[in-house]
């Protein structure tokens, strides 16, 4: 990998983490407090005790798949075209598998863990799901596309659905 690839990698990864720990959290307090709190809920406890949590498991989940995207990119050697677009479907498997886990982690730590220890769960509105469940979507394509895009090795680059068209083909 070029040292400009290993800079954009780390300035991806460096913008995730001030995403989901310090931007996230204020977005929702700021800009969504009344669609994410329903009757009787406490915004802020929700924020530490549902939000965050899963949020963070959430992103050691990315950060993970992108490790491992990353190994198995820079330990293959491909003699063919054919090897490399086979490496398209793992990475779409890889996106909606993280997009699965990240409604996966919602739904542990802003219902089930409460169900488990005969507690109430969040109340939290339609309208604080959807901005939740879009908000993993855009989760997904920081943390995991974007690193992708901006450091996949070789032919590997262009397996990045957008990479072809941002950073230009061979």
């Amino acid at each position: 990998m070029r040292s400009n690839e290993w800079v954009s990698l780390l300035i991806a990864v460096l913008i995730g983490v001030l995403w989901i720990f310090l931007g996230q959290p204020y977005i929702f307090e700021k800009a969504f407090p009344t669609l994410l709190v329903g009757p009787g809920m406490i915004l802020q406890v929700f924020l530490q005790k549902g939000s965050n949590p899963g949020f963070t498991v959430f992103w050691a989940g990315c950060i993970s798949a992108l490790l491992v995207w990353y190994f198995i990119t820079f330990s293959s050697r491909t003699s063919s075209s054919s090897q490399v677009r086979a490496m398209r479907a793992m990475w779409w498997i890889a996106a909606v598998i993280l997009v699965l886990f990240g409604w996966l982690c919602q739904l542990f730590f802003f219902i089930l863990q409460w169900l488990l220890q005969g507690l109430a769960a969040f109340p939290i509105p339609i309208a604080g799901w959807m901005v939740m469940l879009l908000m993993i979507v855009l989760d997904v394509a920081l943390l995991f596309w974007l690193p992708t895009l901006l450091a996949s090795p070789r032919s590997f680059r262009l397996v990045v659905p957008g990479a072809v068209s941002l950073k230009g083909g061979r």
